[in-house]
Parts: C-alpha cells; sequence; structure tokens
C-alpha cells in the first residue's frame, strides 16, 4: 500500500506541471518536497540531490535537503549543505531562515509571557 501511494504521488506530480512549461530542478524539489510531507526524507533527500545535480546553484534545492537531513540526525551532511547554500547566496539564506524563524514562532506556538504586575 506504502509503494502504491508513492507511486501515485510520484506520478501525479509528474503530470501536474505541463511540458512546455516545466523547469525540471523545481520539478524535483516539488517532489522532494511532497515525501518530506509523509515524512520518508530519504526519498526527499534523493529528488533534492537530483534538484542540485541539474542546477548545483539552486539553493532552495539544498536548503531542503538540509532540513531533511537534520530529521534524520545526519548533521555533517546537513551541515554541509547549510555552508554550500551560503556561498552561493547568503542573502536568500538569511531570508529563508527569517521566514523559518517566523513560521515557527507563530502565534499558535510562541506564548508571550503575562506582564509582571507591580503591586
Amino acid at each position: 500500500m506504502h509503494l502504491y501511494k508513492n507511486v501515485l504521488l510520484l506520478i501525479i506530480i509528474i503530470f501536474s506541471v505541463p511540458k512546455g512549461f516545466s523547469n525540471p530542478p523545481n520539478d524535483w524539489i516539488r517532489t522532494g518536497e511532497a515525501y518530506a510531507a509523509q515524512w520518508d526524507f530519504n526519498q526527499a533527500i534523493f529528488f533534492f540531490s537530483k534538484a542540485i545535480e541539474e542546477d548545483p546553484n539552486l539553493v532552495p534545492a539544498y536548503l531542503h535537503r538540509y532540513r531533511a537531513y537534520l530529521m534524520i540526525n545526519k548533521y555533517q551532511e546537513a551541515r554541509n549543505d547549510l555552508q554550500m547554500a551560503l556561498v552561493i547566496d547568503p542573502e536568500f539564506v538569511k531570508n529563508f531562515m527569517d521566514r523559518k524563524r517566523v513560521e515557527k514562532n507563530d502565534s499558535r506556538h510562541y506564548a508571550i509571557p503575562p506582564p509582571n504586575p507591580t503591586h
């Protein structure tokens, strides 16, 4: 059943982008994101790596793969990807990290302590 679901997901992703408008490295990233959303980080890493093979300067692929490596405790590989992304485009990485910090600290997860009333 798991294999059937993965094959079906891959077919849907491949055929969801019209052929004339396909951008292969970004297609690999979208497929990797779909696997990461299913917590299948090894498959996600495979597809992020495919994107990097096609475009070694594609910073989003390094950042997505960095996060997938973190999820499976491959810290050295994660660090390597983060460093590569920083070499390629440090400003993009900064914006990506700032956005993730905001998403992590949204109102559901970030409790502001009540003010300390003075008596």
